[in-house]
């Protein structure tokens, strides 16, 4: 059996993403300067979302709804107003430390957003939560850099609860703001996609490394993995 990441809801982080014209920009007709660095995006989809994104490293993806394992089976239906999402690539993994375990994700997501949550938007994150024995602050060595976050007291259920999303926006070239600028995928992927969905593999493609190190912010490293369950659908063929 794979295991299944399921996507969660994210409302209130989501109107505090939406301000002012910025989101209006994403219902134009024209083609958008969306991407996930500095490439260009394809032309937008009817529902206002952009065909694909596209990295650094000139990988091209789609969302991922086909309704396979490989998409966690996600449908064009899972993203409609006002509480629908879809991902174009997510990248999971647990690391289990000394201190207790914590669930890292690294995210490239389409969803609504704005007064009336009727609004497409698209946002990068990466999110640290779970629970560790010790309060205090900690530092994760990860693909995109190394992020310090803290644990509150240890008597709180979830005690870690990081999360950085940076909109992408067309007035800003299409930079997602964020530090993600290549898609982590699987070393041997099925073809047509990047990861295997559920099922925790070797991954490359990270800017720093291809890992997670969790150390206390003395330095002592008290977990690592190097598995992650990856979710992306390539764009085969680019819009035009």
């Amino acid at each position: 059996m794979y295991p299944t990441i399921t996507p969660r809801r994210h409302r209130t982080a989501l109107l505090l993403l939406v301000a002012g014209t910025i989101v209006a920009a994403v219902l134009a007709a024209a083609v958008p300067t969306y991407s996930i660095n500095t490439r260009q995006t394809g032309r937008l989809d009817s529902r206002g979302f952009p065909l694909f994104y596209t990295d650094d490293s000139g990988r091209h993806l789609r969302l991922c709804e086909t309704g396979t394992r490989q998409c966690q089976g996600a449908t064009r239906r899972d993203l409609v107003p006002p509480e629908g999402e879809a991902f174009y690539w997510m990248a999971t993994a647990n690391v289990r430390s000394q201190l207790g375990p914590i669930e890292v994700e690294f995210a490239l997501e389409a969803a609504f957003g704005g007064p009336r949550g009727f609004r497409p938007i698209v946002f990068d994150r990466i999110r640290i939560r779970g629970h560790l024995r010790q309060a205090g602050r900690y530092i994760l060595d990860h693909p995109y850099g190394s992020t310090s976050f803290r644990a509150i007291t240890p008597t709180e259920d979830r005690n870690v609860d990081f999360t950085v999303d940076r909109f992408c926006s067309k007035e800003r070239r299409g930079f997602c703001n964020g530090r993600i600028t290549n898609f982590l995928r699987a070393q041997n992927p099925p073809k047509g996609y990047i990861g295997f969905g559920g099922r925790r593999t070797l991954v490359t493609g990270g800017t720093e490394r291809n890992d997670l190190v969790l150390r206390t912010a003395g330095g002592d490293v008290i977990g690592q993995t190097s598995r992650f369950a990856v979710m992306g659908k390539r764009a085969i063929k680019l819009a035009r």
